[in-house]
């Protein structure tokens, strides 16, 4: 079951980084997390040459976060974390 949500993630990232404003920065899909619990944490993490910008993460943030809420993949809350793989450096 909770392979098959983080799957279902996966495959709703990698639709959502197929668009061509995503394309066209060259955002890519690094890593999906989803925790084992009743409240999963459900990360993801992006990527960029030359390193990706917070306002990337931000709008993949927003956008994604509705598209979760209208597939309906968690039955209860969760929390969604967006970051890039060198978490904590600098990138404005």
């Amino acid at each position: 079951m909770y392979e098959e949500r983080e799957e279902k993630v996966k495959k709703l990232a990698e639709k959502l980084l197929s668009r061509e404003d995503y394309i066209e920065e060259r955002i890519k899909l690094v890593k999906v997390f989803v925790s084992k619990s009743i409240n999963p944490h459900v990360k993801i993490f992006l990527d960029k040459e030359g390193g990706i910008k917070l306002k990337d993460l931000e709008k993949f943030h927003k956008e994604f976060e509705i598209l979760l809420d209208v597939e309906k993949i968690f039955e209860k809350n969760y929390v969604l974390e967006v970051s890039s793989p060198g978490e904590g450096k600098d990138r404005r």
